[in-house]
């Protein structure tokens, strides 16, 4: 994460915004998609974004219990952190909001280089 003047925000580029592209169809649905899935976590838990690395394809998981839901051959690249003590004190239960502000600090040059 990174504010805009160091480089948050914006788009992926390159190999992931490929990958992106020809999962999702276009970056405008990847993160529609993320972030349903971020908004619509059950309890407390996190949205992310693994690269499988047997199918070399992006996918996004939503995840409750991180020592029981974590797949080997899919590496996180991008995770969003939806419990309430992430964003109560800024967004109190506006969830929603939390997650679109997200985007603006998403550094996706080191979301690129774990690929």
């Amino acid at each position: 994460m990174a504010p805009a003047t160091k480089g948050g925000g914006g788009k992926p580029e390159g190999e992931l915004a490929e990958a992106i592209e020809n999962e999702f169809g276009s970056f405008e649905r990847f993160k529609q998609e993320f972030s349903e899935a971020a908004k619509n976590v059950e309890g407390s838990g996190w949205a992310a974004l693994t690269f499988c690395q047997q199918t070399k394809r992006p996918i996004i998981m939503q995840i409750e219990k991180h020592n029981l839901n974590v797949y080997p051959m899919f590496n996180i690249i991008l995770v969003l952190d939806v419990w309430e003590h992430a964003y109560y004190l800024d967004y109190k239960n506006k969830r929603a909001d939390f997650v679109e502000a997200f985007w603006n600090v998403v550094n996706w040059k080191e979301v690129g280089k774990r690929l």
